[in-house]
């Protein structure tokens, strides 16, 4: 047993302004502009007060933003990330009413929410509502989310990479105290992680084949997501 390739891609920062990726990573080639690429990437640089203990009176800083689309979006509206900066006015989606009851149709509409908000931790860096959904003991998954919020943090970003969850209730098995397992399949999208000009290209189109083994727990009134296996 082993976890899908989306999860086992794990970020960790090796260094200040270093991202190391495992799994099939592979840097991008001239095909893909790089953000410090004067013809493609839109960038916005602002100058603030160092601040300070040991500061120099009037020192100032560069600091760069970077838009996707070339811009600053408009206020409410949606851009996706692209290779000039990461997604803006990400909408964050809302919890289900009746999500949190024990039935099929909560369990359904959680399974949805997960996605929905692991989606939305891909795209802004925010990880907080996601890691609430997950059991502590899948620490693949929050290793993912600690590394998602060092990469954001560090002015890097992704690009695609979402998820559909793909669930079979007919493969729907009760294990007892609250726990299912469902039959499913990841689809994942291919992906482009950007840090300090540089891309990394995942290919994920063979991640949809894999069978996958959803485990989920209703307990203290909430369901949470347990592991995710790929089915050998």
């Amino acid at each position: 047993m082993h976890l899908p390739r989306y999860l086992t891609q794990t970020l960790t920062l090796a260094a200040l302004g270093a991202l190391v990726l495992s799994g099939c990573g592979q840097k991008a080639t001239g095909s893909i502009p790089e953000p410090g690429d004067s013809s493609s990437s839109a960038a916005s640089s602002v100058s603030v007060s160092a601040g300070g203990a040991g500061a120099s009176d009037g020192a100032t800083a560069e600091v760069t933003e970077r838009f996707s689309g070339g811009s600053k979006a408009p206020e409410g509206e949606y851009r996706a990330a692209d290779e000039q900066g990461p997604a803006q006015n990400v909408p964050k989606p809302e919890a289900p009413a009746g999500m949190n009851v024990e039935t099929t149709e909560g369990m359904e509409k959680f399974i949805t929410y997960y996605q929905d908000m692991r989606n939305y931790a891909l795209q802004t860096g925010d990880v907080q509502e996601a890691s609430l959904l997950v059991d502590k003991s899948f620490t693949d998954e929050h290793d993912f989310y600690t590394a998602l919020e060092d990469l954001y943090d560090n002015d890097g970003w992704m690009i695609a990479g979402g998820i559909t969850i793909h669930y079979n209730m007919n493969l729907l098995t009760s294990l007892g105290d609250g726990e299912y397992s469902i039959g499913s399949n990841f689809e994942v999208k291919d992906s482009v992680l950007w840090l300090d000009g540089e891309a990394t290209y995942n290919d994920n189109s063979q991640v949809i084949y894999d069978g996958v083994d959803l485990r989920i727990k209703f307990v203290d009134g909430r369901w949470k997501v347990l592991s995710a296996n790929v089915v050998e």
